[in-house]
């Protein structure tokens, strides 16, 4: 194996590039003969201690990148390089080489001798008829001259002929050397990729679904940063046409509150709602705002705080508003990063779910909404 620095070999021509190859050797230097070898050991500023060391790491090194290079049917090794570096920590250090250069197959550069041209053998035949002609040599001498011009010709395109199938013949082992070694990691990797998984489904297994859902967006982590980029880009001409489709879901309820008056608040009754003393406020003021019950939604609220501020129900009921009809961009965009994640990760039905209870819409129109973000 002919290992070099250089990028190529004198007296040799490379064939074919295998690619790249390393190695990283690391070899533990035991602290106490650090020490000795830092006092008793050097002559000069020369530590023989370390010179054996270095030496032996750089010896695995070598023969580290020709094991590689043997497996790849490599003839050589050229622009390799040597990266010497000291790890040390609490007490202890090692040294590390990295050694890396590139695998390639290489063959001698053979003098060929110069080939005889067919004209050179033509006019060398019409010479040798001209002298028999003129008498300066036998008709014998002459039928033996021819031979031996023709049998020389013969034999030089004989040999290459040759040449040219000994050529084709050791390029086909290496076409075949090279598709097996390359099917073999084909198939190193098809296993490597069932294995994983198989782990994968073993583990999803074993968890619960809080784990699964961490693990899955854990693995999707990426596509759902450049997703929540996109979204946050195209967020506001999103919101125009979110609140577009919101508009006839929850009436503007302004108007009709500023004219309400305390006796119709003080006669309101709200329960055949149904509601529950644990569902949230802002919930169950929507409920009222759907069904455009203004006085009901007052009269909850007033019951609820205890308090007969109207102006300070009418405020929160219109503030509810604001959030169901999403008046501010930024809520939106903060409500709407969560949809945008559960759709990268599959879950489009349960994103649909959030938006329809989130804006208290139809499932129709929540479906619409998540198929634009």
């Amino acid at each position: 194996m002919i290992i070099t620095s250089t990028n190529d070999i004198k007296g040799y021509k490379i064939t074919r590039y295998l690619g790249l190859i390393n190695m990283n050797v690391v070899v533990g230097v035991n602290f106490f003969s650090d020490f000795f070898a830092s006092i008793t050991d050097v002559f000069g500023g020369y530590s023989t201690e370390y010179q054996s060391k270095l030496d032996k790491i750089y010896a695995d090194a070598i023969n580290s990148l020709e094991f590689k290079a043997n497996a790849l049917r490599a003839d050589a090794i050229i622009g390799v390089h040597f990266d010497f570096d000291e790890i040390s920590g609490k007490g202890k250090q090692m040294f590390m080489v990295t050694a890396y250069g590139t695998a390639v197959m290489a063959e001698p550069i053979v003098e060929v001798p110069r080939k005889v041209e067919r004209y050179e053998v033509y006019e060398r035949l019409y010479n040798l008829s001209k002298f028999m002609e003129k008498g300066v040599i036998t008709p014998e001498q002459y039928e033996d001259e021819k031979k031996s011009i023709l049998f020389r010709f013969e034999e030089a395109i004989t040999k290459e002929l040759e040449d040219i199938k000994v050529e084709n013949a050791n390029k086909e082992v290496e076409i075949q050397a090279q598709l097996a070694y390359q099917e073999k990691i084909e198939k190193e990797r098809i296993e490597l990729e069932r294995v994983k998984e198989e782990k994968r489904k073993e583990e999803l297994a074993r968890m619960s679904e809080k784990e699964k859902f961490a693990l899955l967006r854990k693995e999707k982590e990426e596509d759902i940063n450049k997703a929540v980029d996109l979204f946050t880009t195209n967020a506001p001409l999103l919101l125009v046409k979110i609140r577009e489709l919101l508009e006839n879901n929850i009436k503007d309820p302004k108007d009709k509150l500023s004219k309400l008056t305390k006796p119709e608040i003080d006669s309101a009754n709200y329960d055949d709602l149904g509601l529950k003393s644990t569902d949230n406020v802002a919930y169950c003021i929507g409920q009222f705002l759907l069904k455009e019950r203004y006085a009901d939604a007052c009269k909850y609220y007033i019951d609820l705080v205890n308090d007969d501020d109207i102006s300070e129900a009418i405020s929160y009921i219109n503030s509810v508003y604001d959030i169901l009809s999403f008046k501010s961009q930024s809520a939106f965009v903060a409500m709407a990063k969560n949809l945008v994640e559960l759709k990268v990760l599959g879950k489009d039905e349960e994103a649909i779910n959030e938006f329809a209870n989130y804006a208290l819409c139809s499932k129709d129109i929540a479906k619409q909404v998540i198929e634009m973000l």
